[in-house]
């Protein structure tokens, strides 16, 4: 992101007292997954985060995060370039993940908080912002690695 007239911002969820990071649940709908052809869609709008303004301040807890707003979020993956699959029996981690690029749209908007001296921002990326590596893939590990795949290219 660039920076805005009153500094950068960084948008997380935060950090759940138990140590997991940046991650928010996802309304099944949010998401469609065409495996077969290397294909995907997240979308998600209205999702609460908090700007830290840096990633610094994500991990070190040090300022209190200013609530603000995924107005909406859309990432695209799809164009294959690559199939990478492996076993690992030792680690009991196996995969199929298949190599292609990203588009990401994003609106946010922090609002106007006197009280904090938030003096209100919203982003607009590019009409479409680019990705040259991104990746979706099916994974097993631990209790679930000696379970069948079923049929990986189900198109699910």
């Amino acid at each position: 992101m660039t920076a805005a007239p009153n500094g950068a911002h960084s948008y997380d969820p935060g950090i759940s007292p138990n140590g997991l990071f940046w991650t928010v649940p996802i309304p099944e709908d949010g998401v469609h997954v065409d495996f077969r052809a290397g294909k995907a869609v997240l979308q998600v709008t209205n999702l609460p985060v908090h700007d830290v303004f840096t990633v610094g301040n994500s991990f070190a807890g040090t300022i209190s995060p200013v609530i603000a707003l995924f107005d909406s979020l859309r990432i695209e993956w799809s164009g294959v370039t690559d199939v990478i699959q492996f076993s690992d029996s030792t680690d009991k981690f196996a995969g199929k993940f298949k190599e292609n690029s990203a588009t990401i749209q994003v609106t946010t908007t922090t609002p106007a908080n006197a009280c904090l001296g938030t003096h209100g921002f919203h982003f607009v990326s590019d009409t479409t912002t680019a990705s040259h590596f991104a990746q979706i893939g099916r994974e097993r590990n631990g209790a679930f690695f000696n379970m069948e795949d079923g049929d990986e290219e189900d198109g699910d």
